[in-house]
């Protein structure tokens, strides 16, 4: 009788763990290689600059020399800039919580020259990707706040990648938990000041194979409980079978 009780009860916790979350599954990659994965490059002129050097998409300037985008430096334009890459509309088949990776490399004049990553819900207003969200690869640093780029939402004072990073490395965020059927956009935003670039003339800032991956939303935290409870339930049976058989 013992055993019975038992096997009901690991085949019980087993139902259970059958419900666990399966790994994130990226529901939106692109290379680059064949083309430009429908994103779409826009520049900010507040001081009405000609700009030199938008996002540009090229077939060698990916990791590896495959395909990707590059956007920058502005060396010599005298004015402020911001190249703008953003992705088409992406829809959610499922709800969960969205994770965002992209392999990128730069060279950006440290602390004065940047980029930041933003994300738009359902067609609303671009926001930044905080550096707390990000567990891999995060923000290096923070525009310099002394000399005052003089715009409404200009980048002084924000968190951005800036400094060098010469090899290709993968940066990894958490975006939140979102429904299916809620659409996101992901924006790479490329900051210049009216002088200086980084140690590397020729880079500005490179990014490829970017990705958006779905976790499912975890079960409700009442199941869980009981899911563990399972385990005081077996150790009570045993030791009311153990009871009654010394009886």
């Amino acid at each position: 009788m013992r055993r019975t009780i038992l096997l009901s009860i690991l085949a019980l916790g087993l139902g259970i763990t059958g419900s666990i979350p399966s790994p994130a599954a990226a529901f939106f990659s692109v290379d680059f290689n064949a083309n430009d994965g429908g994103f779409t490059q826009s520049t900010v002129n507040p001081l009405g600059a000609s700009p030199s050097a938008p996002w540009t998409h090229g077939s060698t300037v990916g990791v590896g020399g495959s395909g990707g985008w590059t956007a920058g430096p502005e060396e010599g334009q005298g004015n402020l800039v911001e190249h703008l890459l953003t992705s088409p509309v992406i829809s959610l088949a499922d709800s969960g919580a969205v994770s965002l990776s992209f392999d990128h490399r730069y060279s950006f004049e440290d602390g004065w020259d940047g980029g930041q990553v933003l994300v738009s819900l359902n067609g609303g207003t671009f926001a930044p990707v905080s550096g707390a969200s990000f567990t891999q690869n995060g923000y290096t640093g923070t525009i310099q706040t002394n000399d005052d780029w003089g715009y409404t939402d200009d980048m002084n004072g924000l968190a951005v990648f800036t400094g060098e990073a010469a090899t290709f490395g993968s940066s990894l965020a958490n975006l939140g938990s979102f429904n299916a059927g809620d659409t996101l956009q992901v924006r790479f935003r490329g900051g210049w000041d009216w002088n200086g670039i980084g140690t590397d003339p020729s880079l500005g800032w490179q990014i490829d194979n970017i990705a958006l991956a779905v976790n499912p939303v975890p079960l409700p935290a009442a199941v869980w409980l009981f899911g563990s409870g399972v385990i005081g339930l077996g150790a009570m049976a045993r030791r009311t079978m153990t009871s009654q058989t010394s009886a």
